[in-house]
């Protein structure tokens, strides 16, 4: 008999690649949840540093680090539009995908699950690309994982940016590891879906809202990684690059966290 995680993983792989011409943004939708995004500025007060590293035109890979289950995405999301009049495509995990009415309602915001075909396709077509390396590790973290990395078993986000000969701009973000306490772990929900991932953390807030700490974020120049497209499975450049992209991301959170003097007002 098949456990549920297998079956869960079963149907993630049946997802198919998308054709980035017949996937268009619903940016009716998008202008209807604009106040939701109006709403989060108001709570966290989020600052931006860098956006000028941003393409107006042509492909980039943009990394960042996942926030406290990954919700001050919709900030990120929102400036890069409102600033360059762009839509990044995000690859999110795969686990949104399997329930087919979430997944074509996440679609309709470029939001598309997170496969490597998936991303060299829309990259190939000129698209900002958006990814967090850390997934549900990242979103779903212990307390002790605040502001760390979990990049340690991705090394997919740069085979893509290797593959689409497309520079990296990571951003990071502070604050958004501080929104709720973690108090501990609910291991149930990784084994039955499958992978200690996902195994939820037990919060407190203001209740059940987040609390209401100053965000920043900073975004990198463009970074150029070494090799050509065929060098995408040379695990040793993979890695090489890999350590470039983890160390500068790690410093970027340090300085960053060096600098605040407050986490309600950054």
């Amino acid at each position: 008999m098949k456990s549920g995680g297998f079956v869960l993983q079963e149907l993630v792989d049946r997802q198919r690649p998308l054709d980035p011409r017949r996937e268009v943004v619903d940016r009716r939708l998008v202008a209807r949840f604009a106040p939701l995004a109006d709403v989060m500025r108001l709570y966290f007060r989020p600052e931006f540093q860098g956006l000028e590293h941003v393409p107006r035109e042509g492909p980039a890979l943009l990394v960042g680090n996942h926030g406290i289950f990954g919700f001050d995405f919709v900030l990120v999301y929102s400036e890069i539009f409102r600033k360059t009049g762009r839509v990044p495509r995000a690859l999110a995990e795969h686990m949104l995908f399997i329930e087919p009415h979430l997944g074509r309602f996440l679609r309709k915001f470029g939001i598309m699950d997170g496969s490597f075909e998936n991303g060299l396709r829309f990259l190939n077509e000129g698209h900002l690309v958006c990814v967090m390396p850390g997934g549900a590790r990242e979103a779903l973290k212990g307390a002790r994982d605040r502001y760390r990395l979990m990049w340690d078993q991705s090394h997919g986000f740069v085979r893509l940016a290797m593959k689409a000969q497309v520079p990296v701009i990571l951003f990071m973000g502070i604050g958004i590891d501080d929104t709720y306490r973690i108090l501990g772990k609910m291991r149930w929900t990784g084994r039955v879906l499958g992978h200690d991932k996902y195994d939820v953390p037990l919060w407190v807030g203001w209740g059940a809202l987040p609390r209401p700490v100053k965000f920043r974020y900073r975004f990198s120049e463009p970074v150029y990684l070494d090799g050509g497209p065929e060098d995408a499975n040379d695990e040793t450049l993979v890695a090489a690059n890999h350590d470039r992209l983890w160390r500068l991301g790690q410093h970027m959170l340090n300085e960053g966290l060096r600098q605040r003097q407050s986490i309600w007002f950054g």
